[in-house]
C-alpha cells in the first residue's frame, strides 16, 4: 500500500498595521477571492498566511485576498479604501510579493485638554495650546487646540499621524508634557495641571 503525501510552503504573509502607531490590526478573517486548488488561507495573531502545495503550479496572475477586520469597534476608527462588492471593513490585497504590510489610517480624531491651576484647580483660561509632532523634519507640524470653554482646549477633527505618536502639548509655546491619542476612541480627553 502506498500513501500519497504532499508538501506545502508559505507563499504570502499579510499584515494590516495602524498607520499612526504601527501596531498590528486584528482580529481578521480572510479568503481568496477565487478558489485555488492546493491553496490555503489561515489567520494568525498578527495577520494572515497563505500557503500552497509545492506540486501546484504558480497562477498566471497574482491571486487576490479579501481581508476583513472583524472587530467592529476598532474598524469604525479606521479608514478603508473602497472595495466594491466586498463586505464592509474589507481590503482587497493583491498577492504579488511574499511579505505584504498594509497601513490603515485612523479616522479624524479630536484631542481635548482641560488645563487647571496648580494650587486651586481653577480653569486656566486665555492660553495658546498646540500639539506638536515629535517626529519628522523641522519645522514640526502642529495641531491647534483653541479654547472652547474656560480652561478647555479642543482640536478640530484631524488625522493624528505617526509624527504625533506621541505629541508634545505646548502651552504658550512651552512644553507641558507629551500626550498620546487613545486609538480606541474618536475623542481623547485629558486633564492637566498647567505648570507653565
Amino acid at each position: 500500500m502506498r500513501i500519497a503525501t504532499s508538501n506545502t510552503r508559505l507563499r504570502h504573509r499579510v499584515r494590516l498595521v495602524h498607520a499612526s502607531t504601527g501596531a498590528p490590526i486584528g482580529p481578521l478573517s480572510a479568503r481568496l477571492t477565487a478558489a485555488r486548488h492546493g491553496w490555503a488561507v489561515r489567520t494568525v495573531p498578527d495577520g494572515v498566511v497563505v500557503t500552497a502545495r509545492t506540486d501546484v503550479a504558480a497562477p498566471p496572475t497574482p491571486p487576490q485576498l479579501a481581508v476583513t477586520v472583524t472587530d467592529g469597534a476598532l474598524a469604525q476608527l479606521l479608514v478603508f479604501p473602497p472595495a466594491p462588492g466586498l463586505p464592509p471593513r474589507t481590503l482587497l490585497v493583491e498577492l504579488d510579493t511574499a511579505d505584504i504590510e498594509l497601513p490603515l489610517h485612523p479616522v479624524p480624531m479630536t484631542l481635548t485638554a482641560t488645563l487647571v491651576a496648580p494650587s486651586t484647580g481653577a480653569p486656566r483660561s486665555g492660553r495658546t495650546v498646540t500639539a506638536r509632532a515629535t517626529k519628522g523634519p523641522g519645522p514640526k507640524p502642529e495641531i491647534a487646540l483653541p479654547e472652547v470653554a474656560p480652561g478647555v482646549y479642543a482640536s478640530a477633527p484631524a488625522e493624528w499621524t505617526a509624527a504625533f505618536t506621541p505629541a508634545e502639548l505646548l502651552v504658550d509655546g512651552t512644553l507641558l508634557r507629551t500626550v498620546s491619542m487613545n486609538g480606541l476612541s474618536v475623542a481623547t480627553r485629558i486633564r492637566l495641571v498647567d505648570t507653565t
